[in-house]
């Protein structure tokens, strides 16, 4: 029985089988059903989170923190996520700065701002992305510092700190509009914010608007009235307006909190001085300095007051002692110029500003040097700086303050006052009314001279406001303004009648503090602009008064005689220049100058002979010109009817010699030798000066010196002379670097000129040169010692000169000390005979004898010939 119930129920279990076989036989094309897919696992974030975060590495960190974030679009880890991603670049960034790579940099922080969440965690922004533009800026990258400052302004939007977090950062580039429309912008979002006002009388004052900005500090003082900064601005600012009384209340109220603030008791200082408390802020200054000797804004800025109340040796002590403390304070040396102005040293007071500088330029720079110039008679100079900055339109001066604010005013005073309120807080100037109306008078005149087409009258009027005054300067400005229409050819009457009226002010402008620097400005010129470019000085040693007489004189004459050469009065012009000959020292600039003037004016009346006698002359002791020697070779063909002899009196064109290559010395050697470079400044200079010797030097015959635009220009010459037209001995003008402007108290150091990109006018020396004619010193560099050399040596920047002066003898005298140190030289060598016998000469010297400072410096002595003979060489022996 049970076998039969186990064999039935192995059939009904074959029947499904068998059935299912069938079927699937029964339908061929049918596909066999796949089995269900196992279900993907839904990813996790958080574990991958997890993972992410723990990455070590931070490049590998910053490429799965962004995998993470293009994966889970919707996670809750997703605004930590780019956090991390911006810290990241961030600190990336900042060690590409560190590694000197700051185009990399700037990709990481803009990666970074590009991604930071909003709000910004202000831990993250103030120790993180405040500081990048700051960073970037003053890495000279400024344009990528300003657009991720804008971006950031984007991503602090509602959040008034982060505002005025970017705000500080135009401040500090001197940006008040920006900062002002950010500290607007907070104060919109957080009306009741002191900071806001703070920031916002910062820009005000920073755009000098002193008025606008007491009232932004009042405000923030009523919001929050124990803000020692708003009481520190606010007193400042009456100080600035000229309120001192107010400013010395609140001072009071910070130094009762903290008697230890230095900056309260140095505004209080200065705000007694205002009031004309003059005993009690001395008084407190001098505990305060015995205390804080390194106080430089006291120093610097008493020293200010003390110079506008005309207390020169008071205002010179302490800016040099807040110079020594720190240079870096431009008002230190507008002070030192003031008070050397005062002194009667307009020489040192440009020296001072020229220091100034370095560290920083704007509008008062550039009126307080241009007033030392002109103080010094470097009238063209002076006029040239101001120029670079202001303009005057219908009576009124305009610049830009800081280099930002366009302003205008009817003075110098009143134009670059707010930059000094602005940043010393000083109410009172220290300028000279009637020097700054000068001038301005300067600007305009030689504003309307350097119009495409000026008009006669206009500048006739401009020429005579300029030059009116009885005071001792008046000639040099008589001379200076005469030169300038002269060199023009306009308003040659009014030319005339200034030199005419220059006659009677002679005596007295010799009388002014530096009379060699105001007689010889004209001269001084290109080689004061050489020595500029090369960061050197030009000392202008002190010249005998009957010498600058005879130069003033020869000056006026020559004017006289040129004016009437261009007005085709030939008899006139002849009569003045034989009158300045005749009066100009010996081979001095002015005396070649005006012998070619009368050269020109004796060619002009036919009389040839003494032309060509004339131009010889004044080419003999000049620098190689083609210009004029083809006007000498030209007039030397129609007297002698040939050249043959010119080349021995004057001799070879220098046109000529530059298009003509130098034979080879050896020409039975295939390969030339390297040719013996000409010497150089520094090469002549080192060649022994002080070594006696009786044997005389053959007299050198001129060399040929290639004058690159002359022998551009010059390629055919003319058959008939024409009288070159030299109406100014000053020297062609060369452009100096001008800094970029800042109105900050403590501005970036300014590029200097590299000497070799700048455009020499010095022809190549000779290998026996004569001493080049100069009155000035060997050019020291700006702030550099006494030299070191012992013996007497020819000054170097001599040679460098375009256009000589007169010969002198510029002996550097060793100090006290290095001279002791050469008492026992070696006995002097006697004079050896002579091959052949030597004519006598006689010649002239301009003083016998010289007055030598203890402790070093310079002299000159101009030493001449009575007849027109060359002066080959001058050895001098002293004991």
């Amino acid at each position: 029985m049970k076998l039969v119930v186990v064999c039935a129920l192995l059939g009904v279990l074959a029947i499904p089988t068998f059935l299912q076989t069938k079927k699937s036989s029964s339908r061929p094309g049918t596909a066999k059903p796949k089995p269900a897919a196992t279900p993907a696992k839904k990813p996790d974030d958080n574990a991958e989170w997890e993972r992410v975060i723990a990455t070590a590495d931070r490049t590998e960190r910053i490429a799965a923190l962004e995998k993470f974030i293009s994966s889970f679009p919707k996670s809750g880890h997703l605004t930590e996520a780019k956090g991390l991603v911006a810290a990241a670049r961030v600190e990336a960034g900042n060690d590409a700065v560190a590694a000197s790579n700051v185009d990399v940099a700037i990709t990481e922080y803009k990666a970074a701002v590009d991604i930071v969440p909003v709000p910004v965690v202000q831990g993250f922004w103030d120790q993180g992305l405040s500081k990048i533009p700051t960073n970037l800026y003053f890495r000279d990258r400024r344009e990528a510092a300003v657009d991720i400052a804008k971006a950031l302004e984007d991503k602090a939007q509602g959040n008034s700190g982060q505002l005025l977090s970017l705000a500080v950062f135009y401040l500090t580039i001197e940006d008040g509009a920006t900062a002002q429309r950010i500290a607007e912008k907070a104060i919109s979002i957080e009306p009741g914010s002191g900071a806001a006002y703070r920031m916002l009388g910062l820009s005000d004052r920073l755009q000098f608007r002193l008025d606008d900005s007491a009232a932004a500090f009042a405000k923030a003082l009523e919001l929050q009235p124990d803000s020692v900064e708003a009481k520190q601005g606010l007193a400042e600012t009456k100080r600035a307006l000229g309120k001192p009384d107010e400013a010395l209340a609140l001072f009071d109220e910070i130094i009762a909190k903290n008697p230890d603030d230095l900056a309260a008791k140095t505004g209080r200082i200065l705000s007694l001085f205002d009031s004309e408390k003059r005993a009690d802020a001395e008084s407190e200054m001098a505990k305060l300095l015995d205390a804080a000797p390194g106080n430089v804004l006291l120093l610097g800025e008493a020293a200010y007051w003390y110079a506008a109340h005309k207390e020169a040796d008071k205002a010179v002590d302490l800016a040099q002692k807040a110079i020594a403390q720190n240079p870096r304070f431009i008002w230190s040396h507008i002070a030192l110029a003031r008070g050397l102005l005062l002194q009667g040293k307009p020489a040192d007071a440009e020296r001072a500003l020229l220091n100034a500088r370095r560290y920083g330029n704007f509008p008062t720079v550039e009126y307080e040097l241009a007033t030392a110039r002109a103080a010094a008679g470097y009238y063209r100079e002076a006029a040239e700086g101001l120029a670079t900055g202001f303009s005057v339109k219908d009576g009124m001066i305009s610049t830009d303050l800081g280099g930002r604010i366009p302003r205008e005013a009817k003075s110098f005073t009143d134009l670059v006052a707010d930059e000094r309120r602005a940043s010393i807080f000083t109410p009172t100037a220290a300028d000279d009314p009637e020097a700054a109306n000068r001038l301005a008078s300067l600007l305009a005149f030689q504003q309307t001279l350097n119009s495409p087409q000026p008009d006669e009258k206009v500048v006739s009027a401009a020429a005579d406001v300029f030059t009116k005054g009885d005071d001792a300067m008046r000639v040099h400005r008589q001379l200076y303004a005469a030169a300038s229409l002269l060199e023009k050819k306009v308003a040659l009457a009014k030319a005339a009648e200034l030199a005419k009226d220059a006659v009677q002010n002679v005596d007295a402008g010799l009388s002014v503090p530096s009379p060699s620097t105001a007689v010889l400005a004209s001269e001084l010129y290109t080689p004061r602009a050489i020595a500029g470019t090369r960061g050197e000085y030009v000392n202008v040693p002190d010249v005998p008064r009957p010498t600058l007489s005879a130069i003033l004189r020869g000056r006026i004459e020559d004017i006289l005689g040129w004016t009437s050469y261009q007005s085709g009065s030939g008899d006139e012009a002849i009569l003045h220049l034989r009158r300045a000959v005749s009066v100009l020292p010996s081979d001095s600039a002015w005396w070649r100058s005006s012998t070619w003037h009368l050269g020109a004016a004796l060619a002009a009346s036919g009389k040839d002979a003494d032309a060509l006698d004339m131009y010889i002359k004044s080419y003999k002791g000049s620098q190689p010109d083609a210009l004029r020697y083809l006007v000498i070779e030209a007039l030397y063909r129609k007297v002698n009817g040939s050249t043959e002899g010119l080349t021995d009196k004057i001799g070879e064109n220098p046109a000529e010699a530059a298009r003509t290559p130098a034979p080879s010395p050896s020409p039975e050697v295939v390969a030339s030798p390297t040719p013996t470079p000409a010497p150089t400044p520094d090469m002549i200079s080192a060649i022994p000066v002080a070594t006696p010797s009786a044997t005389p030097t053959p007299e050198p015959k001129p060399t040929s010196t290639a004058i690159p635009e002359a022998a551009t220009t010059l390629a055919t010459p003319t058959p008939e002379p024409s009288p070159i037209v030299a109406a100014s001995p000053e020297p062609t003008a060369t452009v100096l670097p001008s800094p970029e402007p800042s109105a900050s108290p403590s501005p970036r150091p300014s590029p200097t000129m590299d000497p070799a990109q700048t455009a020499s006018p010095t022809a190549t020396p000779t290998p026996t040169p004569k001493p080049s004619s100069s009155p000035t010193p060997e050019p020291q560099t700006i702030g550099s010692g006494s030299s070191k050399k012992t013996e007497p040596t020819i000054d170097p920047s001599i040679q460098a000169k375009g256009k000589d002066l007169f010969t002198p003898v510029v002996i550097t005298v060793p100090s006290k000390e290095k001279a002791a140190t050469d008492q026992d030289q070696k006995p002097i060598p006697p004079p050896t005979e002579s091959p052949t016998e030597v004519p006598p000469c006689t010649l002239t010297v301009s003083n016998d004898a010289l007055r030598l400072n203890r402790g070093g410096g310079s002299q000159a002595v101009i030493i001449g010939r009575e007849d027109d003979g060359d002066l080959t060489a001058l050895e001098i022996i002293g004991t």
